[in-house]
């Protein structure tokens, strides 16, 4: 568990620190964008660590057996009622 919460924290950290970069490089390059939008940019990279740890957390470990792979399903068609007959079309 504590591996999990390491992970998280350096992934949380780097993105944060990356989105809080640039939300300060476009307030240094256009005085006009405050320092909210540096706060938004933070906000977006939590949302993009959190994607991306849930992504790392549903990983599967690599087996060291060799597995079958699934059956293939084939469908067949369903056979056409021979006497089935179409509605007309109303036309106007």
């Amino acid at each position: 568990m504590l591996g999990c919460v390491t992970v998280f924290g350096l992934l949380l950290g780097g993105v944060l620190g990356c989105g809080l970069g640039l939300g300060l490089l476009l307030h240094w390059l256009v005085p006009a964008i405050d320092r909210g939008v540096a706060t938004l940019c933070g906000l977006v990279a939590t949302g993009v660590a959190l994607l991306a740890f849930g992504q790392l957390m549903t990983l599967a470990e690599p087996s060291e057996v060799e597995e079958e792979p699934p059956p293939v399903w084939r469908l067949r068609p369903l056979p056409r009622t021979p006497g089935a007959a179409r509605c007309p079309r109303k036309r106007s």
